[in-house]
């Protein structure tokens, strides 16, 4: 009876710590972000190098709704140069402090990586993406839908290319 009593115990005592086994997710070895829409979810990894390059540029129209793209921070630069002197060299104009969104930003705007809203955030090979003059504060916010207060010019990237 004393054996029966120990292992009960035992049994509760490794309950009781947390022991678990590992699921199929949890066991797996690769780094990724899972986001899910609707009924799929999509994972992107964390691991993969983004390596956008110039496409062109194009211009939004006042009203035009876009978001962030979500994991584009480590996104090489082209040519070396930051992304807001990317937008300055192609679009040949300086945004200084004013954000595309009509907001003045309390430092420079930055070139911030952004989708227009209802494209995926985050983009794969070819999906459209782009460079346009936003605050840090509104770099900050993933979920932050933003819409362009006047028509500008915005740089067109080939996104995940090399």
């Amino acid at each position: 009876m004393k054996i029966k009593s120990l292992l009960a115990l035992l049994a509760l005592a490794l309950v009781m710590s947390g022991c678990a086994t590992k699921t199929p997710e949890s066991a797996s070895t690769s780094k990724s972000d899972a986001t899910s829409t609707g009924e799929e979810q999509v994972l992107q990894s964390t691991d993969m190098k983004i390596r956008s390059t110039f496409k062109g540029i194009t211009t939004w129209n006042t009203g035009q709704k876009f978001m962030n793209i979500i994991g584009s921070t480590h996104d090489h630069k082209v040519d070396g140069k930051t992304w807001i002197a990317l937008y300055r060299e192609k679009c040949k104009v300086d945004p200084g402090t004013h954000s595309i969104t009509g907001n003045i930003c309390p430092n420079n705007a930055l070139g911030g990586h952004v989708v227009q809203n209802g494209s995926s955030q985050y983009p794969g090979v070819g999906d459209p993406a782009y460079i346009a003059p936003i605050c840090t504060a509104e770099n900050n916010v993933p979920s932050l839908v933003m819409t362009v207060a006047a028509n500008t010019c915005v740089v067109v990237l080939n996104y995940w290319e090399k």
